[in-house]
């Protein structure tokens, strides 16, 4: 049968037709804006509103027990700020379901419900006093009602009551937001749909939606590469954004700031380090600060200290910044001239990656001059001097082997062989006087470390030789190639020559230092730490120590540690029993189960444990005679050289890069890092990075500043590459 073909085109509806289509639709509008609006409705608000005023509620029950009470009173509690939120509260909310027996109406549950939606986590402000939470109230006698519903036949449109009757158990919850973001990503679908889907259109515009659409955000955010900026990020920088709940006691803002500071290795960028300390501010305040056990708290010591040390650069640009300035405003010409070596100077000790941590202070003219320049983008902590010191600013660096105090003007640069003093590093002081950095500290410096010198250096003409010198003479070499002008380099060749490096001091603590203080516990790095330590060799607690000691006459005398050996203190030491002569890095990866980090490691062999271990000129650990007395041994086992399937197990253990790197020196011995960055086509910092980190056992870096791969490394790569 052959057929017209369809006409598809679209045509013009009449005149009277859509004249008629108006009516219907003003119709509508007036039966909808007088729904609950009749008179009896209205003498109920105002019975309501009545009471809420005057405080009196007589007769409240027989209102509570009455449909057209029960609809009135939630029509409040979802449209009346004022007069709503002083009816709405657990013991009225109780006394509602309590009376309406054997149910609530549809239209007071749909009420109800849009109110959960609308407000969700913070309906918990309307009822301050309450002994639990209003919300978690509100959504027990929701899923209550909703059981109570009897079946509806089957309907062309969805039920929002069938829907939360039948899916409520997790979408009404302090975790439904979160449930429902994930399973509509899982499904690739849009998270408007799925409400009109659920029959839940409309309740999406409230607390309840926006939450969903945070969840949503911190999708987005782990799609980002690190230091990329995106609008979401201003969206999670609003409050009610960002301090949404997410899972338990934390916030949208909370997971933001941990999948940032976890994806962004050691350097995030301006775009991320700006959000972090927008959304959180500095971590280096005070631990009982308001700000720091709100937002960093929760995130643990390990992220706090991964973002402190990303602060060490702006640290050190405010400190540039504020010296050059000065320097432009007094109009000294003397300041300006020596400004390029003191930037070139530090910026190098930076780009050499030794600088670990830092601490800014900024004297009150300092800090006008920097919030003058800088205006809002100054968002960092500083610490605040005043007197002498009022026009000057100071910065510290933590630079592993040697510690710097450093000054804008009229102030020497101070060089350390270890922390000088404890107030430097602790957030607590934030106030420090010129008698402080040039009196105190040095003096608290030699009663901790009597046997350790120090240098204070004026800034004349020779100050960067003098502190060279110094370092070299206590075993510390520097590259200092990447610490002077190319210029100031070979003048200072032709006139003194490459510092000849000495022998490394070793630390003596005094009498005083002997007994540590029990470091504090952090993010389960030291609970987990307990059962690890039995894993190689038990833990020797303290008291069997000294009953074995007893006997032992040829042991040095050590005062006793009563109760300071931590379980991640006595893991080392009996680590390092059973496996004298190991690196940094076989200790790291003994305790890494625990979650132990190599800093926490590394600070108690150059801390509290000074005395009981010792390092040997290719930095390998081993105990001391008084770390052997105090676990009670008779004397160290020495193995003169690591047997070759342990070296090349840990050399198994290296990264690609790493490897990479070891094999050039390898091949190339004596080569300078700027040579192996250039043939490798990557940045001369990562090239030391990894030469200080990982690879800083295996290596060895000459007079001129070249590096070697030592002899028993190089043949077990050798083994590797035959293997191969």
């Amino acid at each position: 049968m052959n057929l017209p073909p369809i006409d598809n085109r679209p045509g013009e509806w009449s005149p009277a037709v859509i004249e008629g289509w108006v009516r219907l639709v003003e119709k509508a509008n007036r039966m909808k804006a007088k729904v609950g609006g009749s008179d009896a409705f209205e003498r109920m608000l105002a019975r309501f509103r009545d009471m809420a005023s005057s405080g009196r509620f007589d007769g409240l029950k027989e209102l509570l027990g009455r449909r057209l009470g029960a609809r009135a009173l939630t029509w409040l509690w979802l449209h009346d700020e004022v007069i709503g939120s002083r009816l709405f509260n657990a013991r009225m909310l109780d006394a509602l379901i309590e009376h309406q027996q054997p149910r609530l109406s549809r239209l007071t549950m749909i009420q109800m419900i849009q109110l959960y939606f609308r407000h969700f986590d913070r309906l918990d402000e309307r009822d301050k006093l309450a002994e639990s939470s209003l919300r978690g109230r509100l959504e027990l006698h929701l899923l209550d009602q909703l059981q109570r519903l009897p079946e509806r036949r089957q309907t062309f449109v969805t039920d929002p009551l069938a829907t939360l009757k039948r899916e409520g158990e997790w979408l009404l919850t302090v975790d439904g937001p979160l449930t429902l973001a994930k399973t509509v990503r899982e499904q690739g679908g849009e998270l408007a749909q799925t409400f009109e889907t659920l029959g839940l259109s409309g309740f999406d515009v409230g607390r309840y939606g926006d939450v969903c659409r945070a969840h949503f955000y911190l999708e987005v955010l782990r799609q980002l590469r690190p230091g990329e900026w995106d609008d979401v990020l201003d969206e999670l920088l609003k409050p009610s954004v960002s301090k949404a709940p997410y899972e338990g006691d934390k916030r949208i803002g909370h997971a933001a700031l941990e999948i940032m500071i976890d994806r962004a290795g050691d350097d995030p960028g301006d775009a991320w380090q700006n959000f972090i300390l927008s959304l959180a501010g500095d971590p280096r305040i005070a631990s009982s600060a308001q700000n720091f056990r709100e937002w960093w708290k929760p995130l643990g010591e390990e992220r706090i200290g991964k973002v402190r040390g990303w602060l060490s650069k702006e640290d050190l640009r405010l400190f540039l910044q504020a010296v050059e300035q000065y320097g432009v405003e007094s109009g000294k010409d003397d300041l300006k001239r020596m400004f390029p070596s003191r930037k070139l100077f530090l910026e190098g000790l930076f780009k050499l990656g030794l600088i670990r941590h830092t601490r800014l202070m900024l004297g009150g003219i300092a800090q006008q001059s920097v919030r003058r320049i800088l205006g809002g983008e100054v968002k960092t902590q500083f610490a605040k001097m005043d007197g002498p010191m009022n026009d000057k600013a100071v910065i510290y660096l933590d630079c592993g082997d040697f510690h710097l105090v450093e000054g804008s003007h009229s102030f020497k640069i101070w060089v350390y062989l270890a922390q000088p003093g404890p107030s430097v590093k602790s957030y607590e002081r934030n106030n420090f006087t010129h008698a402080d950095l040039t009196v105190g500290m040095p003096r608290q410096y030699k009663e901790a470390h009597p046997s350790l010198p120090y240098e204070a250096v004026t800034h004349n003409g020779t100050w960067q030789r003098k502190v060279f010198e110094f370092l070299a003479d206590n075993g510390i070499g520097v590259d200092i190639e990447q610490l002077l002008s190319r210029q100031e380099y070979k003048s200072y060749l032709s006139k003194y020559g490459m510092p000849v490096v000495g022998r490394k001091r070793e630390r003596v603590s005094s009498p005083a230092q002997l007994t540590p203080k029990p470091e504090p516990r952090s993010a389960q790095a030291f609970s987990t730490a307990e059962a690890r330590a039995a894993r190689a060799v038990p833990i020797v607690s303290t008291a069997k120590s000294e009953q074995r000691t007893q006997g032992n006459r040829q042991a040095p005398k050590v005062e006793p540690i009563e109760n300071g050996l931590t379980d991640v203190q006595s893991a080392i030491l009996n680590y390092l029993h059973a496996c004298p002569q190991s690196i940094l890095g076989d200790i790291a990866r003994a305790l890494s189960s625990q979650g132990v980090p190599m800093y926490v490691i590394r600070e108690c062999l150059q801390g509290v444990l000074a005395d009981y271990v010792f390092q040997d000129n290719v930095y390998r650990w081993s105990l001391s005679a008084q770390g052997m007395h105090l676990l009670g041994m008779a004397s160290p086992v020495v193995r003169s050289e690591p047997p070759r399937d342990t070296i090349t197990a840990d050399l198994l253990r290296l990264g690609a890069f790493e490897l990479q790197v070891l094999r050039y020196f390898a091949r190339n011995s004596g080569d300078k890092v700027r040579h192996a960055a250039n043939v490798l086509e990557v940045d001369s910092r990562e090239i030391n990075r990894v030469l200080y980190g990982p690879l800083k056992a295996l290596c060895q870096q000459g007079d001129g500043f070249g590096w070697t791969v030592n002899a028993d490394i190089s043949a077990a790569l050798d083994r590797m590459t035959t293997d191969k």
